[in-house]
């Protein structure tokens, strides 16, 4: 397949191998927007359906839509279309002369799907037009509004007529005019696949007497967009004259040898522009391609038949580097896979479910990626197991590998043990071990994991202060980020509260960070930094202790958070990355405010407001008010403040509420006097400024962090002496403040009154505490509101509001 002027498109991309291929027959990148049912869609090769409805497309302007295209190769596609206009496109059963194999891109809103047969004539004989499905819905042109397809044949009338077309007329300059019956054109397919090469064999992607083949748009349809073509012509023609095609032939054989079945992509490892292809093919043990002279990747899930069985035995079988210049055979051979295995040297003592996952793409010289990302394991079902904590589980399989020479290769394992409903309250650890083999797949993967090489994250779980009883924590994750990608390396689901441990490991602890998080009892997610841990290091965290406040830690430039069907929402190739959380440039300030940090400074979580208002002042004058009139769902992050051109004194007030706890309502209102000559601010290498091109300077923001000793369920005695215990810092990576005083106030109606100030005594590090005595109320729960207000050297001050901070047990 020729260049086709790609370089202003998107790289083609295929993730999730295992199913995303599966599901879809195509391969490329996702479809420009998720179905509007994704349970409609044919996700299952081994048995297809046709779910078309019967009764006609219900597309309408700003509605969702389904309907069906046949190509003029005979392929017949269905095509979900929702309201705004994103296709998702997946083949049906039937037509196909060729085999079934396609390319497929997206350009200009559009997704075009390219039948193997087809791509040779591209740039030479067959209008690209033909091949965008979108355009076909647009025109009418789908199987429930017109039965033909209209194309226009440069060719002398006879040879037209000898096309399979219903009939042919004659148009101006001696080209003639034919319609294609979409029952015939498979017929048109046929020939296509039966002439794309001459008696020597050569690719010539010509038929004989035929210049050209181009959609006749029909009356009243609205004007096709250009072809993908025209934007580079020279360039099109030039690689349609240097490229030659030939026969690539994949075959199989399972892991007891006999002929197995496949799931699986063919890669151009030059440019996979040229020539990416998926194949779900159960019930089929060889695949043959057109493909251009190169070099080609080729990764499959090998499964014994039959292919309806998706337990039966399977092996990964990868074929990263296979040159083709002339009609190529290649044979995945299963019984060459070795087992994925590792074991702990001391095995934990409690019943932990298992599971095992493989991670592994290819990466073309032109960065083009096919395989399964760390990042995309839940989609690449077929390689990850989860064991019972009894039984135990099969081994996954995979065959080594040796280092590529272009491009890029890389693969990863992973092993979690997580806890589940048999394994106790106090189940006491949990294990996430994580092996980034490289650029090879090893000759064995059955290594031995001992006690000394494990990390420990040592934790504290606390449920959220609440009315009623609490359901507990949902649950414990880490996060692991590679080299070349990140993982949710596994996970604890419905955790006890109180103390933990979860044991982590790499073979590379140099090249991998580890960021965990937790699942609160009220569906919120708390993360934790990011950072490398050693063999025999342990690390202690306290989370979700405490009422909600503004985090003080410098915000992530890489999110690692899945999108749809598991593939991430972008690449985390640089994890520690920050953006300065509060930094003037010129001026501009801006604020990263990012709200439900715990009693850990540096904690943050998603943003998930039930009510926010943002408020900013200049010397005592309103500058904006981003809710006026009330609370509004605002998000914050990041603010912009419009700052003086001069040194100038500021206010800045941010009341939120979380969607899933609203009544404990927290309000935090700095002052601060910043100005254009303020120092530099000396950030670490992995932390930049807003512009990253400039410096900046620290706007001094202080931050405060509850520290109460309450129980588990975020409750303290009441009748009882009890030390208000808090911590006052600046935001990551600034200096702490100095000569710090602070005073707390205390209320038992939500606010309504609140008691006297009273000093709070300084302790080491930022940390304060101020005695209080709870009442001795009869009721059971009564609620307990907080506010501090601290002030550092230059003046800056910040008032710290709960209401309902924690609750009181009778």
């Amino acid at each position: 397949m020729h260049r086709l002027g790609f370089a202003r498109l998107p790289r083609l991309a295929t993730t999730g191998l295992a199913l995303a291929l599966a599901g879809t027959g195509l391969a490329g990148p996702a479809a420009a927007a998720p179905p509007r049912d994704p349970s409609a869609i044919t996700t299952n090769p081994v048995n297809p359906t046709d779910p078309v409805n019967p009764t006609g497309p219900t597309t309408r302007p700003g509605k969702a839509s389904t309907s069906t295209v046949t190509l003029l190769t005979g392929d017949r596609f269905r095509v979900d279309v929702d309201e705004h206009g994103g296709q998702q496109v997946s083949r049906l059963p039937g037509g196909s002369p060729a085999g079934g194999t396609f390319s497929q891109f997206t350009l200009g809103g559009d997704t075009y799907v390219v039948p193997s047969e087809a791509v040779p004539y591209l740039g030479k004989t067959i209008d690209m037009r033909l091949f965008n499905i979108g355009y076909l819905v647009r025109a009418k042109l789908d199987d429930e509004r017109s039965a033909t397809l209209p194309v226009t044949v440069r060719a002398g009338r006879a040879r037209a007529e000898a096309l399979p077309a219903t009939s042919v007329t004659a148009a101006a300059g001696g080209a003639a005019t034919a319609t294609v019956t979409k029952k015939d054109a498979a017929a048109l397919g046929r020939l296509l696949a039966e002439t794309w090469r001459d008696a020597k064999g050569a690719a010539v992607g010509t038929l004989p007497d035929v210049e050209r083949i181009e959609l006749a748009v029909p009356e009243g349809a609205p004007e096709p967009p250009p072809s993908p073509l025209a934007a580079d012509a020279p360039a099109t023609k030039a690689a349609a004259g240097g490229l030659r095609y030939h026969m690539l032939t994949v075959d199989s054989i399972d892991r007891d040898g006999t002929p197995g079945t496949m799931i699986g992509a063919v890669q151009n490892v030059d440019d996979g522009a040229l020539a990416t292809f998926g194949f779900a093919f159960p019930g089929e043990a060889k695949k043959s391609f057109m493909v251009p002279e190169g070099t080609y990747s080729i990764m499959a899930t090998v499964l014994t038949a039959p292919g309806t069985d998706l337990t039966a035995k399977t092996a990964l079988v990868i074929k990263p580097e296979v040159r083709v210049t002339s009609d190529t055979s290649v044979v995945l051979d299963a019984r060459d896979a070795v087992p994925y295995r590792p074991v702990l040297a001391t095995p934990p003592q409690a019943p932990l479910i298992r599971s095992d996952s493989l991670a592994f793409l290819r990466t073309s010289v032109a960065g083009d990626r096919t395989g399964v990302s760390p990042s995309g394991m839940v989609a690449g079902f077929l390689w990850q197991t989860i064991s019972d904590p009894v039984t135990g589980s099969p081994d996954l399989y995979v065959t080594p590998t040796k280092p590529v020479k272009r491009g890029r290769f890389n693969f990863a394992g992973f092993t979690m043990l997580a806890e589940n409903a048999d394994s106790g309250p106090q189940m006491g650890a949990t294990y996430k071990l994580v092996f980034p083999y490289g650029d090879v797949v090893p000759a064995t993967m059955t290594q031995t994991v001992k006690k000394s090489e494990l990390a420990a994250m040592r934790s504290t779980l606390y449920n959220t202060a609440s009315d009623h009883a609490s359901p507990g924590p949902l649950n414990r994750l880490s996060y692991v980020f590679l080299p070349w990608g990140w993982s949710d390396a596994g996970h604890g689901n419905l955790p006890a509260t109180g103390e933990r441990v979860d044991y982590v490991y790499s073979t590379k602890p140099d090249q991998v960070y580890w960021q965990h998080a937790m699942g609160t009892d009220t569906q919120e997610r708390l993360y934790g930094v990011r950072r490398k841990l050693r063999p025999g290091q342990e690390v202690r965290e306290v989370w979700n202790l405490g009422p909600r406040t503004p985090s003080a830690g410098a915000t992530y430039v890489q999110e690692a958070r899945p999108g749809m069907g598991g593939t991430p929402d972008m690449e985390v190739d640089e994890p520690l990355l920050q953006v300065c959380l509060a930094c003037r440039q010129g001026s501009l300030g801006t604020v990263y405010l990012t709200g439900f940090a715990d009693s850990e400074p540096l904690h943050s979580a998603e943003e998930q407001y039930a009510a926010s208002r943002l408020t900013f002042y200049r010397d005592g004058k309103p500058a904006f008010d981003l809710g006026t009139g009330g609370y509004s769902p605002y998000l914050p992050a990041p603010v912009t403040l419009p700052l003086l051109p001069r040194p100038a004194d500021y206010r800045l007030v941010w009341n939120f509420a979380s969607q899933a706890n609203a009544q404990s309502q927290s309000r935090t209102e700095w002052t601060f006097r910043a100005g254009p000559g303020d120092t530099a601010a000396a950030l670490p290498d992995t932390v930049q400024c807003a512009d990253p091109t400039r410096g900046c300077s620290f706007l001094p923001l202080l931050f405060v962090h509850w520290n109460l000793a309450l129980d588990f369920d975020s409750r303290a005695e009441a009748g009882q002496a009890f030390d208000v215990g808090f911590r006052v810092s600046h935001q990551e990576h600034q200096a702490p403040p100095t000569r710090v005083t602070a005073t707390v106030e205390v209320s038992y109606d939500d606010g309504k009154t609140w008691s006297e100030p009273k000093a709070a005594t300084a302790g080491p590090g930022g940390t304060f505490t101020a005695p209080i005595t709870h009442p001795d109320y009869s009721e059971p729960v009564r609620w307990v509101s907080l506010r501090v207000t601290a002030q550092a050297a230059g003046g800056g001050t910040v008032t710290q509001t709960n209401i309902r901070a924690y609750r009181l047990a009778g």
